[in-house]
């Protein structure tokens, strides 16, 4: 038991940790650390703990926005075929078959490289040049689908200064390198599809991959697998690289679930009573992939929501083999039903099952993406998904799979995956099974228990795979207890993975529990923490649908280090899963706070810093988590497949920064370098590290490069959160309004700064200087900030000289503010420099006037470049310019503009693409020849036309789709054509008016009723007519408080998503009348909705709808049939009910008035057989049929009903009854139920006494009785079997009998013969007799084993020395002769015995004319198998008779007769004359002789013409008797044949009365049986009669016609009620009569019944 328990202690210690929920911090105020709270009794209650933990979780304090460094670039390209810098490489090699340099022509697929890491500014380009993204690639690499025709954008991009390079991709590059180097080695490989394929694309690419070679293939959109034949590697390679649908193809591996049996222990240390939680997984829904489930086993009774499919490799969900699947489940979900010992970790949760195996083989397999699986498993509302399993190869790897799980969970983030990593511990490194080696999951090794002598716990088991994957990430994420877990076993399965341990057992036999060991259990436990840690953030913090990120981070900060120090490492990751640590940690009886953020997205280049007072002597814990974008498909497997790069960073008082993952001996240590790989970040600082201290500590999340990101975070500490404020500059607090400024032209130059800190600051002041030239350019004073506000003053300046001028800004020079970072304290950040390189006079664009005059003051300039577009009448704008020559000599001059952008909110220096399309379009060309400053053609003017591509004026004039409103920047720049540095630009501000235009249609407002229960509804549609997104809200108010739900919603109050410009949206309102309670809402009844639609961007916005609603009347009631086993289910779908005969079956017929109106109900009952009793009661009234009564509203009552099933009802008997509930023949309800009479087979067979049946050695058979009875309700068929007996026996059945009624009982008697001189034994052999009854497809067995024993016997055989010589044969009459016998002793013991000699007449009678003599006449101890000789000798006597005489020699032993022999013996004709013809001459004997001849001849004419057919030989049998009509003269040639007479029975008189009687009697028999069962005993009379001495009754007449001959059925009588009778397969023929042959009959005569019986049917 101590072992059963083991496993409890991990649940309880781990697991079962019942706390409550995150709560922020109500106050934010300084902290006494000498007050903080001590955790002194650990007699606390459960109650008292679920405070406790409520008070110390809370969300992270409100964090400033901070600018920071993107990564710099590299310029390197990495994929798995290598690295290279485009600028001066042209990439790996590649084979003759596998290139194409035009690949991009024919694919659309392009390699696009950016300059730097921002890859939210990739999205500029696909909107400008209508890219697909496919791929990234490290660093700063995508892989995009070009539109078509693809070589024109192929052209323009190149031309594209944001962009570095842009190149083909090889179709080899697509290929994993093994495939290239060691060809297909695996049975399949696997592909990722192009994401662009659109509808019924991945089908055919399924389609092409069979017609490319593959033996069969299947595609989704996130993933292909294709089976390869062999010998077709090659082609099918070369077909897919050169395929611009597939992007990538890899080895595939098969899916393998893991236990590590060899480990097989069981349990734990004891339980901890101080471990009392109760968090039970209710509310979460858990989806298991593995083998099967067994759906019935009484741990997941009522709790499992589905079972599918449609994944696996067959559809059956049975665990059939191992059991693994249900020893999963029960481990996460099972309630202990079975067993308590066996209690799982969640046992409130609810699961649902995707079952993988093929029953038949256990093959382990999976159909589709996981991406797909995933994603149905989200459908059906599960949010941790249970993977205990992962590919057997491709070990470390980055795999299609590993991908599928990274892009499903960045899609859905709040689906927490989860994986165990393989049992492939010892190893070596990186062995680490794909799907865990996945970003966004949660992978899984395991650790021991130290139960029974094991491993100690608190180790990682031996068995465990060692990460890190091949890209460098820590992996496994943890580590869970996986040694010896005791949980459940499948019913069903046949060929369990590990012992059976604690109590219980299925009806198979097989146990509830079995043992197995391996990270497949640990994956279980750990995902039932994962359930409770969702339960506990979920239910009590208000976060609904917390992330992925959330909850991985949140189990990784409350992991638990094994051993020595020394976390991250490849064994356990961060360590063991350790759910009391992650809701309460403590630092000894000190708990700990815990802070948590999450789904905060962060742009790339931003960070976000959080600021606390706290004491780090109790340890600090801080965990980030993102989950990232899915990584390279195409990168080397060594090559980190980080996309979003974000970086955690805590800085102390002293301004020492400790960095994310840098860690030392599990401690994080400050200082180091940030990570770059892994997505998941850590700072570590163990309590008593550092001394207890009192000051201000900054959290900073950053991101340093990639797309805009998410995360979960999470802090504990013994901290508070402390507003605090902290000035900073950034990239872009110094923005000249031209990028290169010319000598002494007057610009604007904006200086900005920002308040990132938590609480507002003083006044401070700002300092502007051109370093280059000593000059303070600006002083100025400024108010205190707001957290998070940004403050920007503007200046106009002119450069004197032209070159790099250094401009400085810094702010709060004179130390006004108390920040947290500064000169002083943290990092400073209130000094920001930027270089700007001021060009000579050369050449000059500015924007005209609407009179087409040029600026001549740069204050004309800026007014001229700040533009408003009549966003009312115009769709576009037209920007006047002019290019003005300031330079000498004539230059080649070109024009160019950017794309229109819109500012960032956040930073003035960032442009973010246009939601809208822009076009832009000049009225010239862009490049000309301008002439010297002065001269006529110094100066060039021209038009650029802005068009918003999606705003449309003129289609719809009442719904116009405007501008876009908003502020939007262009920068238009001159440049010399062949001296570039000589240029200057000008950024014109374009402002488009927001317009806040609605339109509000309410529809279907009229007569709006409904019946009680029913609802009717109305719309309210609402569209965006303005040129700005919007969001409305519509909220209804019933006058009676009725429900109202709008849209898909149950809530009378529903926010619109938010509606872009001309987007329309429907909301249906739908309004319930209530259920009838009392009888109101009565009929006429009425309600008043009001309902209000509201702005959230035009608080002016309020349209107001009034319906009102009637009620209807009702006159409805519900019927409900319930039995002793509850509701009977409505008439398709009600199970027949089994009775038996005699039984009285009560129902009940719940009658309900759900109306609003009183019913008058009858209630009607209606058999299919009337003879049945039935009763019908109600409220004193009974009837046999039909009862009638009224029901006020909203009332019910009870019909009783009483079924009596009659004594006489056979096995198969029903009657279906229609109970008919009706208010008028169009106003009922039906309920139907079906009473049969249960069947019932079943046989008794009882053998000879004791099971013993002695035989002797003898010619003649030895026979057992055995005792058939029929104790079912059923009649059978019968066919009778023995087992096999040695050789030499005879054994057969005299009598077996084929057919029993039900309750009748016969005899059968078994006859053996023993081979001769068989020896004496009472037990020689045993013989299985059976008997197999059968009905209608049905059949029992009875058997019974008999011992067959040999007794002494005496038996002797006595035979002719010399057969072939007569001597005994015509023995003269005055002479003798003898003749030799061998008598042999057949038996089995010494033979003593007489033997006697008697000469018999032809009737038997003894002859006393021949004298006898025996030699010898007796014989003593004959030995068995020993012989002697006898001889006969026989002397005629004087008056011996010719007549031919019987010789009979008998052999007896004391009185028994052993054996006879007989022979004929006469003696020679008479001499002399003493004969017959002697006193005649010769020639009167020769008449005589032809007289006799001729007369004989005469008579044989005569007999051989009786035989023809005209002769109907009724002379030959007796008057009124039938026999078979003659064919051929057989009846004659039967009748003439002396030689089977001697057994054949006389023929008696039957009147034609009784064959009529007989026939009558047949039609209500069953039908004759199949055949007389084969067995009859070796040697048994011919003609299929008994032995001799037994009776033919009840055998079958040898004249039955053959049962391989079809015969017509026999047609039964029309009655008008008949029991069904048992259907017994037969052969169709005449019927037996049910008491044997009549007396009197013979076989011939039954064979002319037959007939006659023939003729009847037709």
């Amino acid at each position: 038991m101590r072992s059963n328990l083991g496993f409890v202690f991990v649940l309880a210690l781990m697991v079962l940790t019942p706390l409550s929920t995150m709560f922020e911090q109500p106050i934010e105020t300084d902290t006494n650390f000498n007050e903080i709270p001590s955790f002194l009794t650990p007699e606390m209650s459960e109650e008292e703990r679920l405070e406790l933990a409520t008070e110390m979780w809370g969300s992270m304090p409100e964090a400033s926005l901070v600018s920071v460094e993107l990564t710099p670039a590299t310029g390197m390209i990495h994929m798995a075929a290598g690295s290279f810098d485009p600028l001066f490489s042209e990439g790996p090699d590649v084979l003759a078959s596998f290139s194409r340099d035009n690949d991009a022509a024919l694919t659309g697929l392009a390699m696009v490289q950016l300059h730097d890491g921002n890859r939210d500014a990739f999205q500029a380009l696909n909107t400008d040049y209508d890219l697909t993204v496919l791929d990234f690639f490290h660093d700063e690499g995508w892989l995009v689908r070009l539109p078509s025709p693809p070589m024109d954008t192929f052209v323009q991009l190149e031309n594209d200064d944001r962009i570095r390079w842009i190149g083909h991709q090889q179709p080899q590059w697509r290929l994993a390198p093994d495939l290239i180097h060691d060809g297909i080695t695996t049975p399949s490989i696997t592909l990722i599809p192009a994401s662009d394929l659109g509808f019924g694309g991945y089908p055919e690419l399924a389609t092409d991959l069979v017609r490319y070679g593959a033996e069969e293939a299947w595609c989704d959109a996130w993933l292909c697998r294709a089976v390869i034949s062999e010998g077709d590697g090659l082609t099918l390679l070369r077909n897919i690289a050169h395929d611009g649908r597939v992007i990538w193809t890899e080895p595939s591996a098969e899916l393998r679930v893991h236990n590590a049996l060899a480990w097989s222990i069981a349990g734990v240390q004891d339980v901890n009573n101080n471990a009392t939680f109760t968090l039970d997984g209710s509310g979460e829904m858990i989806a298991v992939t593995d083998t099967g489930l067994d759906q019935n086993h009484p741990d997941l009774t009522g709790r499992v929501a589905a079972t599918y499919t449609q994944f696996g490799l067959d559809p059956s969900p049975d665990d059939t083999n191992s059991g693994h699947g249900t020893h999963i489940a029960v481990t996460v979900v099972g309630n202990g039903s079975g067993d308590s010992s066996a209690r799982g970790v969640a046992p409130s949760a609810n699961l649902v099952m995707y079952a993988l195996e093929h029953d038949p083989t256990g093959v382990f397999g999976r159909i589709g993406s996981i991406y797909d699986l995933l994603r149905d498993a989200e459908q059906m509302t599960a949010r941790i998904a249970v993977n205990a399993w992962g590919l057997n190869g491709n070990f470390g790897q980055y795999t299609a799979d590993a991908r599928s799980v990274d892009q499903f969970v960045n899609d859905r983030s709040d689906m927490t995956p989860i994986f165990s990593i393989g049992d492939n511990g010892g190893q070596g490194a990186s062995k680490i099974t794909s799907p865990a080696t996945a970003k966004n999951t949660i992978a899984i090794g395991a650790s021991t228990t130290g139960a029974d002598g094991s491993v100690a716990a608190g180790e990682v088991a031996n068995f465990s795979s060692d990460g890190p994957t091949l890209d460098g990430r820590i992996k496994p994420d943890l580590v869970a207890p996986g040694v010896g877990v005791c949980s459940g076993l499948a019913e069903e399965a046949k060929f369990p993975a590990g012992p059976s341990c604690l109590t219980g057992s299925h009806a198979t036999g097989n146990s509830y529990y079995m043992q197995l060991s391996g990270t497949s259990q640990a994956t279980a436990v750990a995902s039932g923490v994962a359930a409770l840690t969702r339960e506990f953030i979920r239910e009590q913090a208000g976060v609904s649908s917390p992330s992925s990120s959330l909850v991985k981070a949140a189990m990784i900060n409350g992991a638990q280090d094994l051993g020595t120090p020394d976390i991250p490492n490849a064994n356990e990751g961060w360590g063991q899963v350790d759910l009391s640590r992650t809701v309460l940690p403590m630092d000894g009886t000190t708990p700990l706070n815990t802070f948590f953020d999450d789904n905060k997205p962060l742009s790339p280049g931003f960070g976000l810093l959080y600021s606390f007072t706290l004491d780090p002597s109790h340890g600090i814990d801080i965990t980030l988590a993102w989950s990232d974008e899915a990584g390279s498909a195409n990168a080397p497997q060594n090559q980190p497949r980080l996309v979003n790069n974000m970086d955690l960073i805590l800085v102390d008082p002293n301004g020492a920064e400790w960095i994310g993952n840098h860690f030392s001996s599990g401690s994080s240590i400050s200082g180091g370098t940030a990570d770059d790989i892994n997505n998941v970040e850590r700072v570590r600082i163990p309590a008593g590290t550092l001394p207890a201290s009192q000051g201000q500590w900054i959290l900073k999340v950053l991101h340093r490069g990639g797309t805009t990101q998410d995360f979960g975070l999470v802090m504990s500490a013994v901290a508070t959160p402390t507003p605090q404020a902290d000035l900073a500059v950034f990239d872009g607090s110094i923005v000249p309004s031209s990028v290169n400024p010319l000598r002494n032209d007057l610009i604007a130059i904006s200086i900005a700064w920002v308040n990132q800190g938590t609480s507002q600051s003083v006044g401070f002041d700002v300092l502007f200087e051109d370093l280059t030239t000593q000059q303070t350019l600006t002083t100025a004073s400024r108010n205190g900030l707001q957290s998070g506000q940004l403050d920007a003053i503007t200046i106009y300046h002119q450069f004197a000289t032209t070159g790099i001028h250094s401009l400085r800004i810094s702010i709060d020079t004179t130390d006004q503010v108390v920040e947290m970072n500064d000169a002083n304290a943290g990092t400073d950040n209130n000094v920001y420099t930027l270089d700007v390189e001021v060009m000579a006079l050369g050449v000059r664009v500015v924007v005209a006037d609407d009179n087409g005059d040029l600026p001549e003051t740069t204050e004309e300039r800026e007014s001229n470049a700040n533009m408003i577009l009549d966003v009312r009448n115009d769709s576009g704008i037209d920007i006047p310019l002019a290019v003005l020559h300031e330079g000498t000599g004539n230059q080649s001059v070109v024009i160019s503009s950017t794309m229109v952008q819109v500012p960032s909110p956040e930073r003035a220096d960032f442009f973010l693409p246009s939601q809208d399309q822009w076009s832009r379009t000049f009225d010239e060309s862009t490049n000309f020849i301008l002439t010297a400053q002065g001269s006529e053609d110094a100066n060039n003017t021209l038009n650029l036309r802005l068009e918003d591509l999606d705003a449309d004026l003129t289609t719809n004039p009442d719904s116009p789709r405007y501008v876009r409103a908003g502020t939007y920047v262009v920068d238009i720049t001159a440049r010399y054509e062949f001296q570039p540095t000589v240029a200057h630009s000008q950024r014109i501000y374009i402002v488009v008016e927001q317009l806040d235009q609605v339109s509000v249609v309410a529809a279907g407002t009229n007569g709006l009723e409904a019946e009680p229960g029913a609802s009717s509804f109305f719309s309210i549609s609402v569209k965006n007519t303005g040129n700005a997104p919007a969001q409305y809200s519509v909220e209804c108010f019933s006058e009676h408080r009725w429900q109202v739900m709008l849209g898909g919603s149950n809530s009378s109050q529903l926010d619109f998503e938010p509606l872009n410009i001309q987007e329309y949206l429907p909301m249906a309102v739908r309004i319930i009348v209530p259920l009838v309670a009392g009888g109101v809402p009565a009929a006429g009844d009425t309600d008043t909705v009001t309902c209000y639609v509201t702005s959230f961007t035009d608080l002016t916005m309020n349209f107001t709808e009034i319906v009102s609603i009637e009620v209807l009347p009702q006159e409805s009631f519900d019927v409900h049939l319930e039995d002793d086993d509850g509701r009977v289910g409505p008439s398709h779908l009600s199970s027949d009910n089994a009775v038996d005969s005699g039984q009285k079956l009560y129902m009940n017929l719940t009658v309900e008035n759900t109306g609003n109106l009183a019913v008058a109900l009858d209630v009607r009952v209606q058999p299919s057989n009337p003879l049945w009793a039935i009763r019908v009661s109600h409220d004193g009234q009974n009837d046999s049929r039909t009862l009638g009564f009224t029901i006020p509203p909203g009332q019910s009552t009870v019909v009783v009903l009483v079924f009596t099933v009659p004594i006489t009802a056979a096995e198969g008997d029903s009657n279906t009854f229609t109970i008919r509930t009706e208010r008028s023949s169009s106003n009922f309800r039906s309920n139907v139920t079906e009473l049969v009479v249960r069947d019932e087979l079943a046989l008794s067979l009882s053998g000879p006494e004791n099971g013993q049946l002695d035989v002797t050695i003898s010619e003649r058979f030895t026979y057992g009785e055995f005792s058939l009875r029929n104790t079912g309700n059923t009649a059978l068929g019968l066919e009778w079997t023995h087992g096999l007996t040695p050789d030499g026996w005879s054994v057969g059945f005299a009598n077996p009998v084929i057919y029993i009624e039900p309750r009748e009982e016969k005899v059968v008697r078994l006859g053996l013969i023993p081979p001769l001189q068989a020896i004496a034994s009472p037990s020689s052999f045993e013989l299985l007799v059976s008997v197999n009854g059968t009905n209608a497809g049905r059949f029992t067995e009875a058997s019974q084993m008999i011992t067959v024993g040999v007794l002494e016997s005496t038996y002797a055989n006595l035979t002719v020395e010399d057969e072939t010589i007569r001597p005994l044969e015509d023995i003269s009459r005055d002479g003798s002769s003898s003749q030799n016998f061998i008598l042999l002793n057949d038996g089995n013991i010494p033979f003593t015995g007489t033997i006697d000699a008697e000469m018999l007449d032809k009737n038997g009678a003894l002859r006393n004319d021949w004298t006898i003599t025996v030699s010898p006449e007796s014989v003593s101890e004959l030995a068995v198998g020993e012989s002697v000789t006898l001889t006969v000798t026989l002397a005629p006597k004087e008056d011996v008779s010719r007549a031919i005489g019987s010789l009979s020699i008998t052999v007896s032993s004391g009185d028994e007769v052993i054996t006879t022999y007989a022979l004929e013996a006469s003696t020679q004709a008479a001499v002399g004359n003493q004969g017959l013809l002697s006193g005649l001459s010769t020639g009167v004997t020769v008449s005589l002789f032809a007289v006799v001849f001729l007369a004989l001849a005469v008579v044989a004419r005569r007999v051989k013409r009786s035989g023809e057919l005209q002769d109907d030989g009724l002379e030959l049998v007796a008057p009124d008797s039938h026999t078979n009509p003659d064919t051929m003269g057989s009846r004659r040639d039967e009748v003439l044949d002396i030689s089977s007479a001697v057994h054949d029975l006389t023929s008696g008189e039957v009147s034609q009365e009784e064959i009529a009687k007989a026939l009558m009697q047949s039609m209500d028999l069953p039908s004759a049986p199949a055949a007389v069962p084969s067995g009859l005993p070796p040697g048994m009379p011919r003609a299929r009669l008994p032995p001799a001495g037994m009776p033919p009754a009840g055998m079958p007449p040898s004249g039955l016609p053959s049962p391989e001959k079809s015969l017509p059925p026999l047609p039964l009588p029309m009655q008008p009620i008949a029991p069904v009778q048992p259907t017994i397969p037969v052969a169709q023929g005449p019927p037996l009569p049910p008491n044997g042959l009549p007396p009197g009959w013979t076989m011939e005569q039954w064979t002319h019944y037959g007939h006659q019986w023939l003729q009847r049917q037709g």
